[in-house]
């Protein structure tokens, strides 16, 4: 949500709205760290996801890794987890929640 042009002073303060109460060696970590993670690329087909536990694993197969394959773009996936809008791959564990129904309708919401 914040666009901010980075001087160059890693010590500098952030003044933006929504406010950032870091510096911007925080910001410019935050940046590289969500474009490496966007960037990460696997050959396609090498990892597959059960149907019943939803868990991705190595295909049993394995893709095509000849260099003529590898040279067209459908031979490649992104393959990291997505960032969620509070910066994490995860959900936090809810351990407000004792009822263990209410737990997953919450972490599934």
């Amino acid at each position: 949500m914040v666009k901010r042009m980075l001087t160059g002073d890693l010590n500098a303060e952030i003044d933006c709205q929504p406010q950032f109460p870091f510096k911007e060696r925080h910001m410019l970590r935050a940046q590289l760290a969500r474009i490496q993670h966007t960037t990460q690329i696997v050959p396609a087909k090498l990892y597959e996801m059960e149907e019943e536990s939803q868990a991705v694993k190595f295909s049993e197969e394995g893709p095509d890794m000849s260099t003529e394959s590898l040279k067209s773009l459908e031979a490649w996936c992104h393959h990291p987890q997505l960032i969620l809008n509070v910066g994490r791959c995860t959900h936090p564990e809810p351990t407000w929640i004792t009822d263990e129904e209410e737990k997953n309708a919450y972490i599934e919401k």
